[in-house]
């Protein structure tokens, strides 16, 4: 968030500069409406895509599809064999509706996600027929600069922490430094940079931004 502007006036500023950029845009107050506003994008005999996502998780977006009966990829379901995660983000990349946070959308009205693997931002761009990015206040920067500083300060090393402990993977050198050092580590989570400017052509995209911090 930029000081000495209130967070009305940052979010209002955000969301129409989105729609400038042709992406659909909203604001909810909170995680439940949040959650309420997914669903009510999502048809009865849609396929579920997901990216991995601690803010789909706090929402509750992903015990909500399952509840519902929903055909859900998401490749880091603790069901999903590690050996057969590959297969299953490919099938979301074919779903019909793709979900993912973001790990930064700029006032300027710009999505910036980066990316180990690269699924979650080809999900967001190019397959599915619509995507849907949830997104807390707290992720809300300048410009692509300040997007890129965030990721390299803040989630980048917290994501690693939070992967190394759920998943075993070897300690990165941003863990222990608190920011990003550009290393060249194998299992590196920092390996693609997606700035999506405008609405890609072949998917409806909406950005929905709620009034709490969530996600890292």
């Amino acid at each position: 968030m930029q000081k000495g502007l209130s967070q009305n006036h940052i979010v209002d500023e955000t969301l129409k500069a989105l729609k400038r950029n042709r992406f659909r845009a909203v604001y909810v107050e909170n995680r439940k409406k949040a959650l309420q506003s997914i669903m009510e994008e999502i048809p009865s005999n849609a396929t579920i895509g997901v990216g991995d996502s601690l803010t789909l998780k706090e929402i509750g977006v992903f015990e909500e599809l399952k509840h519902r009966g929903f055909t859900l990829f998401w490749p880091f379901d603790e069901k999903v064999a590690k050996e057969n995660r590959r297969a299953v983000m490919r099938k979301a990349l074919l779903a019909d509706i793709f979900l993912s946070s973001s790990n930064a959308v700029t006032v300027d009205g710009k999505i910036v996600n980066v990316d180990a693997t690269g699924n979650r931002v080809a999900g967001l761009v190019f397959g599915p027929r619509k995507a849907i990015v949830v997104v807390g206040v707290n992720k809300i920067v300048k410009n692509v600069e300040e997007a890129l500083e965030r990721i390299k300060t803040i989630a980048a090393p917290l994501n690693a922490k939070r992967i190394r402990e759920e998943r075993g993977w070897e300690l990165l050198p941003c863990v222990e430094t608190g920011k990003c050092v550009d290393c060249s580590a194998e299992n590196r989570i920092c390996n693609i940079t997606a700035i999506i400017e405008k609405k890609p052509r072949a998917i409806d995209l909406l950005v929905i931004i709620i009034g709490e911090n969530l996600g890292l």
